[in-house]
């Protein structure tokens, strides 16, 4: 493919995944947190101990995939059945502001150990995280056409889109620092490898009465990190360092947490995941639009009501106008250091043990970056049947607005261990109007240790 199409490619779909999704943040909302028998629970508080009595050892992919999706848009809003699609029923369902937030996780290799009072613990795992928000007024404006903005100068509505992906390599201990107390901690090594961030963007027109032109601008600076090369166009520049261990992106970040059993089958745990930051400085651009889009008089169109005369299909125009965008896109090499922050997570949770096989508890989720907070509050119980199967359910309440049942399940074999688990399980049967969405699954080899 020649570069200039390879580019408008990439604008292609950058420009609409703003200005109809608004991006893919997200840390992970992990409902492991209910299945403490489930050895990558720890990844949710260091704290837990390995409870299997065996070496725990999962292999790319099989030990464990997980995604989520948090949102206040379903995709029904845009699609229908079919997946026909209408931006006039996506601007009458969205809110003032658009915002969505996503990840995904995917384990590249993981081992847990518990030896005497200390569970040691290592993960590989690749990680792909973003998060954006944009104003209603911009899915007006694509759904109604440039007609009815001439003669006026206005600020259409403003966004924001940020995307990174890196690998991430942590070591963990647990252990016991006095009976029915144990602390854990685990820092971590982060290597990214993509950063894409367009920070805030205003999308504005205005007219120009001595030309007759209607302008349409995107303002904003826009960064990027990527194993790419620029001249006239973008080409991939990949070298193994690139996607093993990038040295010139490294971050750091650490978990910490603990587990309290305080008697009568009472136990308390809180943990901090997430904290710290990595710095992008390998391969980095500066991206901006510094001249608007004109449009003569005679070239506007409308697209909110068919008519033979000025009439555009809103996907038509999509296209058209990100065919344009790769010729007024201008592109710069830096040597600028990038820190992007890791959105910070707080788990809290109590539960009691009610019988030897039975527990009922109560969770509390937080997640927070760049003012999208994530608070998720949780009902939970879990039972055990026999050695092998555990089972968990929950009932989840979604920034105290909107409500979700989940479920988990555990078993464990001789020589292998399964489990799956979500906050959302209504979203799997309904996909297309849910607006929180995640998913936990995966597979451990057990061996013997004596």
């Amino acid at each position: 493919m020649p570069g200039v199409y390879r580019i408008k490619a990439r604008t292609l779909l950058i420009f609409v995944w703003v200005m109809t999704w608004g991006g893919v943040t997200a840390q992970e909302t992990s409902p492991l947190f209910f299945l403490p028998g489930v050895p990558q629970a720890s990844l949710e508080n260091p704290a837990l101990q390995n409870r299997s009595g065996k070496l725990v050892v999962g292999i790319p992919i099989l030990s464990g995939i997980h995604f989520n999706m948090n949102s206040n848009m379903a995709f029904n809003y845009l699609f229908s059945d079919g997946f026909s699609y209408s931006f006039h029923r996506f601007y009458d369902a969205m809110d003032d502001k658009g915002n969505i937030q996503a990840g995904i996780n995917v384990a590249v290799f993981f081992a847990s150990l518990k030896h005497n009072n200390l569970t040691y613990s290592i993960s590989v795992s690749e990680k792909g995280v973003a998060n954006g928000n944009f104003d209603r007024e911009i899915v007006k404006l694509i759904r109604d056409g440039l007609i009815e903005y001439y003669g006026t100068d206005q600020l259409i509505g403003s966004g924001t889109l940020q995307f990174r992906h890196y690998k991430e390599l942590s070591v963990g201990v647990a252990g016991e620092l006095w009976e029915g107390f144990d602390i854990g901690i685990r820092p971590k090594l982060l290597f990214g490898k993509y950063f894409f961030d367009t920070n805030e963007f205003d999308v504005v027109v205005s007219t120009d009465s001595q030309n007759n032109d209607l302008l349409v601008g995107i303002e904003g600076v826009y960064s990027m990190s990527a194993p790419l090369s620029y001249d006239e166009s973008f080409r991939a520049s990949i070298f193994p360092g690139d996607y093993f261990f990038q040295a010139k992106n490294l971050g750091v970040a650490f978990d910490a947490g603990f587990v309290l059993q305080s008697g009568n089958g009472i136990e308390w745990s809180v943990s901090l995941l997430d904290f710290g930051a990595i710095g992008f400085n390998n391969k980095t651009f500066a991206m901006d639009v510094p001249r608007p889009f004109r449009y003569s008089q005679d070239k506007l169109y409308q697209s909110h009501t068919k008519a033979p005369v000025g009439w555009k299909e809103p996907r038509e125009a999509l296209r058209q106008f990100a065919d344009s965008l790769s010729y007024f896109l201008e592109v710069e090499s830096t040597n600028n250091r990038t820190v992007s922050m890791l959105p910070v997570k707080l788990n809290a949770a109590a539960k009691v043990n009610v019988s030897e096989k039975t527990t009922l508890g109560l969770s509390n989720q937080f997640i927070y970056f760049r003012h999208q907070p994530i608070n998720i509050v949780s009902a939970f119980t879990n039972l055990k049947f026999g050695t092998r199967f555990e089972l968990a359910g929950n009932l989840s309440l979604y920034n105290l607005n909107e409500i979700a049942p989940g479920l988990g399940a555990l078993y464990s074999a001789r020589r292998t261990q399964f489990f799956l688990a979500t906050n959302n399980i209504l979203g799997f049967l309904y996909p297309t109007s849910a607006k929180h969405l995640n998913l936990s699954l995966g597979m451990n080899f057990l061996f013997d240790t004596e």
